[in-house]
């Protein structure tokens, strides 16, 4: 009978979708952080329940060969989950879980390489801090911990860019020497609440985002503008206000302290405004790689209309515009659809149409109004594409479609029943968006044969 605090071997099998490792412990699952699958490791007993055990890494007595040095001393964060693994095996890994996604479906079809990246450090261009008291009342900037709320706080991060660390520092001191108080979630007293921090990769313009739930006094800010204006870059520095209790990060208030409103970034020579609300992909160098992916599978022709359903700012929308007669770009957000049309207007791109609304209400009104799509690039959230929309992709019949997806799982689901109802799956391509993660990334392309 295996007890609380005991010290056992055990070796790793597999990973959970989290990227802890899953050993055996008479007959059922015990989680342990920090391991690799076919190592042999001692472990402390951390939680035993009837159906599952959890387990603090104390030694790896047989490392696996893809195991490297940690390179972050923020451990208790867990953003990067797969820290310890050599990036080539992360690649590799990321393209096995597409493929067990699929063939869990039943599916089967050509599976490249993983895209990734050449240098997969400091990749982030946006990064939310939160802003909590210490012990002694002190500002402490962080992300929270693996599956709790509790505030690790970090200096230094090797997926933001450089010029985050720098910004972090500038608004601790200007918070240290004029006794602006840190947000407490208990009390729901203070102030600062959460730092925001968004580059342009390209043009390496620079915005800060303070969200505050009390609005320091009009001379703090001054000073705050004073002590930030010295980083190389700086475009932008945004106020929101976000009285709300919860989780959300901004509120609905936001407003312009010094600089502009937006920052541009480009992508494959496209000009994109950010502003502080913006949806824009988190890792630009990836992005462009997923779109040029999406762009080679999809192969839009000068004659033909072609849907961008989940189309966000826009981004998409545009690659396809460059290529194609006509583009429609579908969204739900109404903020995200007035950026798209500004993104439209900056790179003088008329033939590109972009509608408010759910995809799977306005793709049904534009077919029965008589306007269909040649070809049809769907993006959309975690928990794939609504029900209603892919009836209408079906009846609608496009030579192409090319399915761009956050999440395996659902992605293969979809993927199912479109090919039991006419399309054949010709090609999918994992791109690692996220380095040391588990997130998997993926652009698949869909030809319509016919029922």
């Amino acid at each position: 009978m295996f007890k609380l605090g005991q010290q056992i071997s055990a070796t790793i099998e597999e990973l959970t979708d989290k990227g802890d490792g899953i050993g055996r412990l008479n007959g059922k699952p015990l989680y342990v952080e920090g391991t690799l699958p076919g190592e042999q490791v001692e472990v402390l007993l951390t939680v035993v329940k009837p159906h599952f055990a959890q387990g603090k890494l104390l030694q790896v007595r047989e490392p696996s060969a893809a195991r490297r040095a940690d390179f972050c001393v923020y451990t208790a964060c867990g953003g990067c989950q797969l820290r310890v693994m050599d990036y080539a095996e992360q690649l590799r890994l990321k393209r096995q879980l597409l493929q067990e996604a699929l063939q869990a479906k039943g599916l089967e079809c050509a599976v490249a390489d993983t895209l990734g990246m050449s240098d997969p450090f400091h990749y982030r261009n946006k990064a939310q801090y939160a802003v909590r008291p210490g012990e002694h009342a002190e500002p402490q900037l962080g992300f929270y911990a693996k599956y709790s709320h509790q505030l690790v706080e970090v200096k230094e991060c090797r997926a933001q860019a450089p010029v985050t660390t720098e910004v972090v520092a500038q608004v601790r001191t200007w918070m240290q020497a004029h006794k602006i108080t840190a947000y407490n979630e208990l009390s729901q007293q203070g102030s600062v609440r959460h730092l925001m921090v968004r580059n342009g990769v390209n043009t390496s313009e620079l915005m800060v985002v303070l969200v505050v739930a009390a609005e320091p006094a009009a001379e703090d800010l001054v000073h705050l503008v004073k002590d930030l204006s010295v980083i190389e870059g700086l475009t932008s520095i945004m106020l929101n206000i976000n009285s709300y209790q919860g989780n959300r990060v901004l509120g609905p208030d936001t407003r312009l302290l010094w600089g502009k409103e937006v920052i541009m970034d480009t992508l494959a020579g496209l000009q994109f405004a950010i502003s502080a609300q913006s949806f824009y992909q988190i890792n630009p160098k990836q992005t462009e790689a997923l779109y040029q992916e999406a762009l080679r599978l999809a192969a839009p022709k000068a004659d033909e209309v072609a849907f961008d359903l989940y189309c966000g700012i826009g981004t998409i929308s545009l690659f396809l515009a460059r290529h194609a007669r006509q583009v429609y770009g579908i969204e739900i957000v109404p903020e995200a659809v007035l950026d798209a049309r500004i993104n439209a207007q900056l790179n003088d791109l008329t033939n590109v149409e972009f509608l408010e609304g759910a995809a799977e209400q306005v793709v049904p009104k534009l077919y029965a109004q008589g306007v269909s799509a040649d070809l049809v690039v769907v993006d959309p959230p975690r928990k794939g594409c609504d029900q209603a929309l892919l009836e209408t992709l079906i009846q609608m019949q496009p030579s192409r479609l090319v399915y761009v997806s956050c999440n395996p799982k659902s992605l293969a689901r979809d993927l199912a029943w479109l090919t039991a109802r006419g399309f054949q799956l010709e090609q999918a391509t994992p791109v690692d968006m996220f380095p040391h993660t588990m997130h998997v990334e993926a652009v698949v392309l869909l030809t319509w044969r016919g029922e």
